[in-house]
């Protein structure tokens, strides 16, 4: 229902438009953008403390982010996109003993990938350079894992999905011909769930775009 509300929302300007399309602001383009991945929490963070408290934790909060796109461009002003993102691999670690002298140590992962469809709005500002927003639906995989010791091996795993809000804004430039490039930072809104934790995931990229013509 979502995804048909936003199709509705990216063709209305088309429709209402008569007259005004050119086609060199129409067709298809496709992308691949690479960048870095930011979280403000790691899950496995939040299994672990609620699995074995009182061990600190300690996490790498940021990965190497990369997605593929693929979209229609009905005007200069508006598009629909179609992405698949992988937000990259985020990991812990965490030891300690207990009050019996017996050690604990923990390690886990975290990656999260996932398919978005976004409204994308181009704002010009010269033929060639404009500003960008973007506001879409984003159906993420977490798989998030912790292996333990403590008296033996210990394995936990969760593998949540679901759907959330995705915006970013950036800046794009047109090389000539067919090509352009974009920068970008793109949130991912409340990856995860009650289990493993929820948290934000941010990604800025740099991306080259083709548009076929």
């Amino acid at each position: 229902m979502v995804i048909k509300e936003l199709l509705f929302v990216a063709a209305a300007p088309v429709m209402l438009r008569s007259g005004g399309l050119y086609a060199q602001d129409q067709g298809w383009y496709m992308g691949v953008g690479i960048g870095q991945s930011h979280t403000t929490e790691v899950a496995s963070c939040s299994t672990l403390n609620r699995n074995f408290p009182g061990f600190p934790c300690h996490n790498k909060s940021t990965s190497t982010g990369a997605k593929l796109s693929g979209g229609y461009q009905f005007n200069e002003n508006v598009g629909l996109e179609a992405s698949y993102v992988n937000l990259g691999k985020f990991t812990m670690s965490s030891s300690g003993t207990f009050g019996g002298g017996a050690p604990f140590t923990a390690s886990g992962r975290d990656k999260v990938s996932g398919f978005s469809v976004d409204i994308v709005r181009t704002w010009p500002i010269t033929p060639k350079f404009g500003a960008l927003g973007r506001v879409g639906v984003f159906r993420w995989t977490l798989d998030d894992s912790t292996s333990a010791f403590l008296g033996g091996p210990i394995e936990m795993s969760n593998k949540p999905s679901g759907n959330s809000l995705d915006f970013g804004i950036g800046v794009k430039y047109d090389l000539g011909g067919n090509i352009g490039v974009r920068a970008e930072l793109q949130r991912f809104q409340s990856i995860g769930n009650s289990t493993t934790g929820k948290a934000d995931v941010d990604l800025i990229s740099a991306s080259v775009v083709y548009r076929f013509k």
